[in-house]
């Protein structure tokens, strides 16, 4: 498996996504920009997506 690695230090803060397939570092930003729309939600994987509804799903349950 191969993956291409960003430097995103300057990007803070970012969210840590532990998917089914490995652990993602996603600026903040990127995904308000999501939110927002202005961003596709295709730009997120869907493991990625998966694993946010599920710890949201969590969340609003407890």
């Amino acid at each position: 498996m191969t993956a291409t690695v960003h430097d995103i230090a300057d990007q803070c803060p970012h969210l840590m996504v532990v998917a089914s397939d490995g652990v993602h570092v996603l600026p903040y930003a990127l995904v308000q920009s999501v939110i927002d729309g202005d961003k596709p939600s295709s730009i997120l994987t869907g493991p990625v997506v998966r694993r946010i509804i599920e710890e949201w799903l969590q969340k609003v349950t407890e």
